[in-house]
């Protein structure tokens, strides 16, 4: 009997796993492990669930799972696990009650479990709460606005405004992709690494060429002349070079400020921010450093400058509008009433009354998630932050990925804060009694994986301080994309995530 039979089997019968169980004399956990694949019913209980099985009511339940919608490309996506995820929670809340989706992020899940219930999506980023907003509150007619010729028109416009005044980078801009398409990168590779018009407002850098340092210096003065705020060209000064090529950014800039006019500005910047993610030129799609072309040996790849030279070309009106489309059919049908809460987890946690149960994926390492997505971030504050400086041979240098200052950074990523950091979730989340379903990725240190701040055993120790029952969930055939440090990220596991489900 195939693993979805027996799930099927049991919702139409209307019983939580535990339910189930006690008609066959096992665990909720067997049962779980029934309907992940994960072992097989022995003899007995086979032929006893194929005779239940045929005197079933042949009935779907309302507890099936939508196909989730991924609007950014994330480290540690919940995207392929969000089923299961949103299967657990319907096991432990029944009905609607309302569920508080904890360290957010991308709004995977937040979306899913939205079809079926209220959700309160809670983090801390900026860009978190614009992503969330867009896929609770959305609706179809906010994008569809953001897909007729008139508004791409309207856009192109301003991006003709903005590109007057680069008009010397974008010239040169060209010029270094037609070279680097002959194979001589060295301009392309130069505009990646010196490029950016606020890295240089800030601090010249030191080995930019003449020609390139009065590019910026000309463009900047221009910009400071035009009819646009600051905040209009995020995007341009910041990023153009580095992360963008100068014409994607300007493009970027331009829509944001085509969809200052529309009623739903703050949905609009959601499909900008899945646009950015996409033409990103990056390995792995985040925002952790721009594309190093040229290796410590002197080498420039022949793969790495194709995708470079690919990505740099991608034209950011058609992704938008593709966005949009996406965005448009993917948007819950139901009206539930969601929250979107942007915070701190642990004090929202301690002040809320209104969740029944929690999901909560906090980050396990060392590596703060405000460095993956600080592009993303700033796109959606649009303040115009100071840059994060480094001493390099006795100098003060910008940061060659163009992170803002006071980048945020969470307990839980902190050794000697996170124990406490966990206990205190656990805590919060059990002292009115409502379960918390936890997701957890353990490292195998023999491979190589990234080390985890708390190992799993001292996670569940931690969890039974505060809940009376902690199961631990496997679930098969997911693994997290890797971050880019070589000797921490030498292999995958293909059963690297575990659910930790806390009752009280």
């Amino acid at each position: 009997m195939e693993p979805a039979a027996i799930r099927e089997l049991r919702q139409s019968l209307g019983e939580s796993q535990a339910q189930f169980g006690k008609r066959f004399e096992v665990s909720q956990i067997t049962v779980g492990y029934w309907e992940s694949g994960r072992s097989q019913p022995a003899r007995q209980r086979l032929a006893e669930l194929i005779s239940l099985d045929s005197s079933a009511p042949s009935v779907i339940p309302p507890t099936s799972v939508a196909q989730p919608f991924r609007p950014i490309q994330y480290l540690g996506s919940k995207q392929r696990l969000a089923e299961s995820i949103g299967v657990l929670i319907n096991e432990i809340a029944p009905g609607m009650s309302r569920v508080g989706d904890l360290f957010s992020g991308s709004g995977v899940v937040s979306a899913l479990l939205a079809a079926q219930r209220p959700v309160t999506a809670v983090d801390k980023q900026v860009y978190s709460s614009v992503l969330s907003s867009a896929l609770l509150q959305g609706r179809a007619e906010h994008f569809s606005a953001l897909i007729g010729q008139e508004f791409k028109a309207r856009a192109e416009e301003i991006a003709s405004e903005i590109a007057r005044s680069l008009a010397p980078l974008l010239a040169l801009e060209e010029e270094a992709m037609v070279a680097a398409a002959g194979g001589r990168p060295e301009l392309l590779i130069e505009l990646i690494e010196f490029g950016s018009i606020a890295v240089h407002a800030q601090r010249v850098p030191e080995n930019a060429s003449p020609r390139l340092v009065k590019s910026l210096g000309d463009a900047a003065r221009n910009l400071d002349r035009s009819a646009f705020t600051a905040a209009d060209l995020t995007a341009t000064r910041y990023f153009g070079g580095p992360y963008f090529s100068y014409k994607q950014a300007i493009a970027l800039d331009a829509i944001f400020v085509a969809t200052n006019a529309l009623p739903a500005a703050p949905i609009a910047l959601a499909v900008l921010l899945s646009v950015a993610s996409e033409i990103v030129n990056t390995v792995g799609k985040q925002f952790a450093q721009p594309m190093k072309l040229k290796k410590a040996d002197g080498t420039v790849p022949s793969l790495l400058l194709q995708r470079a030279l690919r990505d740099r070309s991608l034209d950011v009106f058609e992704t938008y509008k593709d966005w949009a489309s996406r965005w448009m059919t993917s948007v819950p049908a139901e009206c539930f009433e969601h929250r979107i809460v942007r915070g701190d987890v642990l004090d929202f946690v301690d002040g809320d009354s209104s969740c029944q149960a929690w999901y909560a994926d906090p980050p396990y390492t060392i590596d703060h998630y405000s460095r993956f997505y600080h592009v993303l971030e700033t796109l959606s504050l649009r303040d115009s932050p100071r840059l994060d400086e480094m001493n390099k041979r006795g100098e003060a240098a910008v940061m060659r990925g163009v992170y803002r200052t006071g980048r945020y950074q969470s307990s839980f990523c902190i050794p000697s804060q996170a124990p406490v950091a966990f206990n205190r979730l656990f805590s919060a989340t059990a002292k009115r009694g409502t379960p918390l379903v936890l997701s957890y990725s353990p490292f195998d240190e023999e491979k190589g994986h990234r080390p985890r701040l708390l190992t799993l055993k001292e996670m569940v120790q931690t969890a039974k301080r505060h809940y009376r029952r902690v199961t631990v969930m496997e679930i098969s055939a997911h693994s997290h994309r890797k971050l880019n440090a070589k000797s921490l990220n030498t292999s995958v596991r293909g059963d690297a995530e575990r659910l930790i489900l806390c009752e009280a």
